[in-house]
């Protein structure tokens, strides 16, 4: 239902007077993109926003609104139908409840001809100004938000907002400005293109985003330990400020917390609350290294060790966070004694698209001598992150410690190097679609050595590269090769990954030999010519074909598309048995495809979080499958990858590779950071997918990415002690360390995997026990060292 509006608008928050006359009434606008949240979208959609008229009731069930979800923004442009004075504007609009947010900015623009736009102002920032604060939270409200104070002139007024979730709006007013202002220019910078202002707003919209959300959490703790009272002057002119806040240099802003002055007031206040309970100076305490920590996290009991077992040449990591409490930024110096094979990282909070900050990255500590020295802002907790790498060193129990300033405090380690060597070629097959053939999603000429790099140091062995390192040559009518492709592009990748188990390519099938029409004579004839020559090819450089895995078209889940496979893969095959067809079907119900898809393929490869949310039908279906002679792997692309799980979504992958029987491990994507810099993440179109850290310069360590590592470990060490266990069987040795090993080897994985009983299970904010893993591989290594000397 809506009203007419009258001079004085009473709303739910606040009252409004109408600064003047209304140009924009029964005026046409367009909206991009159109309407289509389902309970209000309607016909009347294209004359609501200027019909004078006021929603009733419920906003968003009301038909008399406009609304819009997701995170696609919007745009309204209200043609005047001639070039007027402007004064300002008024959006009304409701939020509060439901997950319906209060819009972090409305960019208003003008312009005489609907070409040359001129920013005017951010609205929300121009109402805040003659506000007490923001709408209200945590309750249904209306708002109006209005000004004016832009004293510009246009045709043409056009609102920009960003959608994260939903927006509504019912009545968008134009007020008319004095006369005056027609003789003046537009006011405001040229705005060159939407998108631009756009990129510009995503970046100083998630910054005002996580000020008010820090703020708001801050304010909670203050009121836990009942100090709001002492510092409410300093939460008032917070509050106000965080709207002021610009970035000047939106393209090169790091998200990196604390991001200003500002935000570091914020925290200072958190450090007030900490001391209020007691706490003083630097503050360490621990966590599960996997577990999620927040920036307003209150900090636990005092104290840290860390314990663990290792073979030489292994990765393991562990964890201990530190917090300043104190009034002033405090440098910390960390000393190691008697802990070998050690590397230093800081887990940095970093804010992503969807507003959720994570200790993710871990750019290496500074070192000053044989010290690492980090800074921390009071108020702010800092996670140390510890990588072993024990090398060349005598077998042993290692006692030590970390030093904190010298030794005014300590955390204790006990590092067991035993005596068996992990090895440096692994048999799981690891790849991420890095397509490090050329330069794709945010690999760069300049950064992707370093990424190859790092890859290659986390047991990376099955890199993925585009079709173009297997072009297909030119053929006469009859499908004979009449120009032989183009190598060099392969013998680039090749040499990039000289010592690789698998080299993988996605065909991508479709246009390729689109010339020739499909199960034809002459298409027959050059499929088989093409995979003689890259046969042929591979084998030039000591590669034979079955370490070349050939992925003809992607996550097929029609019926068409398993066809195009099998027509393509009998041909392939035909010519060359020993090239590799690999799949990775998304049939949510895999016994719906067409036979002759699994028939066909080498490898399948199944999606980990279809198989978590229907596991029983997966586990039997290619069991089955893997019964009949069909290697598996298994790969996942869930995202927004930084608010997924290390722990669940990355580490437990090898356990559910070996559980399954499945050989081959992969995630989407290594290189895609979405369009945007990693540190960065209000600039990409979604979240992040990279386990890593990228820039166009720079590749650093990220969590997700050393828990891939450690996920290939677990699964080694389970293949060593299988095969310890059968070398012994077939010995005829039977003994009870040898019973235990076998039931760890039956049971072991279940323990591990079984906890993930739901797909929501991969994100980070789900609860669970996540030393589950690390209990597990501790039993493997204790009966591997009790076996290892069996005979």
């Amino acid at each position: 239902m809506k009203t007419a509006a009258f001079t004085c608008v009473i709303m739910a928050c606040c009252a409004i007077v109408v600064a003047g006359e209304n140009i924009a009434l029964n005026k046409p606008y367009t909206l991009q993109p159109a309407p289509h949240y389902k309970h209000c979208t309607d016909p009347g959609d294209r004359e609501q926003i200027t019909d004078g008229q006021y929603t009733e009731g419920y906003f968003w069930t009301q038909t008399g609104c406009v609304g819009w979800s997701g995170r696609q923004p919007v745009t309204i442009i209200i043609d005047l139908q001639k070039v007027q004075p402007i004064a300002g504007v008024s959006f009304s609009t409701a939020a509060g409840v439901a997950g319906v947010q209060w819009p972090l900015s409305i960019q208003v623009l003008t312009s005489d001809d609907g070409k040359q736009y001129h920013l005017a102002g951010d609205l929300v920032q121009l109402d805040a100004k003659q506000h007490d604060g923001p709408p209200p939270v945590g309750k249904f409200a209306r708002y109006r938000y209005q000004t004016n104070k832009l004293n510009t002139r246009g045709r043409y007024v056009a609102l920009l907002l960003p959608v994260s979730g939903f927006i509504f709006v019912d009545e968008v007013e134009v007020f008319r400005g004095d006369d005056a202002l027609m003789d003046q220019p537009p006011r405001g910078r040229i705005v060159d293109s939407f998108d631009g202002l756009l990129a510009d707003m995503a970046v100083t919209n998630g910054v005002h985003r996580r000020l008010r959300d820090d703020l708001a959490a801050v304010r909670a703790a203050l009121d836990d330990v009942k100090r709001t009272d002492q510092f409410a002057d300093e939460l008032v002119a917070i509050e106000h400020a965080i709207s002021s806040v610009t970035i000047d240099d939106p393209a090169h802003f790091r998200a990196i917390m604390p991001f200003n002055d500002l935000h570091r007031r914020i925290f200072a206040l958190q450090a007030a609350a900490w001391r209020a309970t007691g706490m003083d100076g630097l503050h360490l305490w621990q966590t599960h290294r996997w577990d999620p920590l927040s920036p307003t996290q209150r900090p636990g009991q005092a104290g840290a060790s860390i314990d663990l077992t290792i073979m030489r040449g292994a990765y393991r990591s562990g964890a201990f966070n530190l917090s300043n409490t104190g009034e002033q930024p405090t440098t910390i110096r960390l000393t190691a004694h008697d802990v070998p094979g050690l590397t230093v990282h800081e887990a940095l909070f970093t804010d992503t698209k969807s507003g959720v900050p994570v200790a993710a990255a871990l750019p290496p500590a500074k070192r000053i001598g044989s010290d690492w020295v980090i800074t921390i802002a009071p108020g702010m907790s800092r996670q140390i992150w510890l990588t072993f790498h024990p090398e060349k060193i005598e077998p042993g129990v290692y006692t030590g410690r970390i030093d904190i300033n010298s030794g005014k405090q300590s955390v204790p380690v006990t590092l067991r190097v035993l005596p068996l060597d992990f090895p440096k070629q692994t048999r799981l097959n690891l790849g991420g679609w890095d397509y490090t053939d050329g330069l794709t999603y945010n690999v760069t000429q300049t950064n992707r050595d370093a990424f190859i790099e790092h890859l290659k140091a986390h047991f990376v062995n099955a890199p993925w590269a585009r079709r173009g390192v297997m072009a297909p040559g030119i053929f006469d009518e009859q499908g004979r090769m009449t120009t032989k492709p183009d190598t060099a592009a392969c013998d680039a990748w090749l040499d990039r990954w000289p010592n690789a188990k698998t080299y993988c390519v996605f065909m991508s099938f479709g246009d390729r030999f689109a010339s020739f029409d499909r199960n034809t004579p002459a298409w027959r004839h050059a499929l088989t010519e093409w995979a003689h020559f890259w046969a042929k090819h591979f084998r030039s450089k000591g590669i034979e074909p079955n370490r070349v895995a050939l992925l003809l078209v992607d996550e097929p889940h029609e019926h068409e598309q398993d066809q195009r496979i099998i027509d393509y893969a009998k041909v392939i095959t035909a010519a060359e048995p020993e090239l590799v067809i690999w799949e990775d079907p998304t049939w949510r119900d895999p016994t719906q495809a067409l036979p002759g898809l699994f028939e066909v393929s080498d490898v399948l490869c199944p999606n980990t979080v279809h198989l978590v949310g229907h596991r029983e039908l997966f586990t039997d279906f290619y069991g089955q499958q893997r019964a009949a002679g069909k290697r598996l792997w298994l790969y996942s692309c869930s995202g927004p990858g930084r608010l997924l799980d290390p722990y669940a979504y990355e580490l437990m992958q090898g356990w559910f590779c070996f559980a399954l029987g499945a050989e081959g491990s992969g995630y989407w994507a290594f290189g895609d950071s979405n369009g945007a810099s990693s540190w960065n993440e209000y600039l990409a179109q979604r979240g992040a997918y990279t386990p890593l850290f990228i820039d166009d310069q720079t590749v650093t360590p990220g969590k997700h990415m050393e828990a891939i590592r450690e996920s290939v470990e677990d699964y080694e060490i389970l293949c060593m002690l299988r095969d310890r266990v059968r070398a012994l069987t077939a010995a005829g040795v039977d003994n009870a360390a040898l019973n235990a090993a076998r039931k760890l080897l039956t049971d072991g994985p279940g323990r591990v995997i079984g906890p993930m009983d739901r797909v929501n299970m991969i994100f980070w904010s789900t609860p669970k026990d996540r030393s589950i893993a690390d209990a597990v591989r501790r039993e493997a290594l204790d009966l591997l060292m009790i076996l290892r000397d069996k005979s």
